[in-house]
């Protein structure tokens, strides 16, 4: 199945659509045998609880019956007309209705019992364009309930990092809306079928505009998400041989003074999931303390500038050449503002095949402009360097060594 679907794909590419579609109709002939397997690992789970509690009494894991259903579900949407799969789920659904509900155990206040159902599928943690874009595909593509999976963010809405960006700070990948004659994405969207260029009518996004794109797809999509709250702890409980199961330590954020009037901080709670996905990113968790250099701390972080332009001062030490560094120096440039980019290479004079050793075209162009003759204040480029320590200086400022 697989070397008929690669095949399939290689002809389409091809625009040989009528071989494609023969190749991709043999890889599809393989669904049949998927529904089995899935019907088999359903029928696995369940008999041996089931012979449990017609031998020893009880009743199985609420979980466990619920992994099953999934299974001979999964099976019927592989293969419509296996009837096999069919009979189990009106078997597992009557075999639901029928019985009992066992009574909670007594346990401690918050503390779930620990065969209790999952509270949700599936737990992803960040709503921001990961987080957004695997939600969608979790619900979309591959047909989970929306309120079956819970994106939780940290921030005040989705996309809450991306407003944290500097104001003059752009995607350097640019977004076009090619979908109407390519089966090809915007290079910027998250989801088949959406268009940052479309949306937003911009080719390089600033941040706040990229965090209206997601805010747009979670609200069309009715996506789940709670935001002001922050994960604390992932914990795995899922038992050998049963379904997946993970418990999630949150605590409730304070934010604006409208959000915390409508969520207010409030003391640590637990949620439940079968899968949890991490997808929080890197922007929010700058690398300031150890491992970084001596003096960092005296430095500021290009993830906490708000404005390059608002910056106090007139002369700045720009210490990295690659992407951030070079927007950095880009833009205190734009903003009338000295600056001295120290880099361990030259990055704007790297010229390669692979795209992560050099700077993106749009970055480049940008540097090329600023540093043209005529320009005033032009950046000074400094390469090869290796930063050692930062200083406070004597007379004021600081000294880089």
């Amino acid at each position: 199945a697989e070397e008929h679907a690669v095949k399939s794909e290689s002809l389409f590419e091809a625009k040989q659509y009528a071989d494609a579609a023969l190749e991709a109709e043999k890889a599809l002939q393989c669904l049949p045998l998927m529904a089995r397997s899935s019907l088999t690992r359903g029928r696995a789970l369940l008999y041996p609880a089931l012979s449990k509690m017609v031998q020893e009494g009880g009743l199985p894991p609420a979980g466990l019956l619920e992994e099953a259903g999934r299974h001979f579900t999964l099976a019927v949407r592989l293969d419509p007309e296996c009837e096999e799969a069919k009979g189990e789920v009106d078997s597992l659904q009557k075999l639901l209705s029928d019985l009992p509900q066992d009574p909670a155990p007594a346990s401690a206040a918050g503390k779930e019992p620990s065969g209790a159902a999952a509270a949700v599928d599936v737990i992803i943690v960040g709503a921001g364009a990961a987080g957004v874009g695997c939600a969608l595909m979790l619900t979309k593509t591959f047909g989970l309930d929306a309120s079956r999976v819970l994106l939780i963010e940290r921030g005040e809405g989705v996309g809450d990092t991306f407003r944290r960006w500097p104001a003059e700070m752009r995607f350097i990948s640019p977004s076009f809306n090619n979908q109407g004659w390519t089966n090809s994405f915007d290079l910027n969207s998250v989801a088949h079928g959406s268009s940052p260029a479309y949306s937003l009518h911009a080719q390089h996004p600033s941040g706040g505009q990229y965090a209206d794109y997601l805010d747009a797809l979670a609200s069309l999509a009715k996506l789940n998400v709670r935001t002001l709250t922050e994960v604390i702890s992932v914990k795995a409980e899922g038992g050998k041989g049963g379904p997946p199961r993970f418990r999630v330590g949150v605590r409730s954020q304070p934010g604006s003074s409208e959000h915390a009037a409508r969520r207010p901080a409030r003391a640590g709670e637990t949620l439940t999931a079968r899968y949890v996905v991490w997808a929080a990113g890197e922007f929010q968790y700058p690398r300031e303390g150890g491992g970084a250099i001596a003096g960092a701390e005296l430095c500021r972080h290009n993830s906490r500038v708000r404005s390059f332009a608002s910056l106090p001062g007139d002369d700045f030490v720009v210490i990295g050449g690659y992407e951030s560094g070079a927007d950095a120096a880009v833009n205190l440039a734009k903003a009338g503002k000295q600056a001295t980019v120290l880099a361990s290479t030259a990055t704007w004079d790297v010229h390669s095949a692979d795209p992560s050793v050099e700077l993106a075209p749009y970055t480049a162009e940008r540097l090329r402009a600023v540093t043209a003759p005529g320009f005033s204040p032009r950046p000074k480029l400094l390469a090869p360097l290796r930063v050692l320590r930062v200083e406070r200086a004597a007379g004021g400022g600081f000294d880089v060594v």
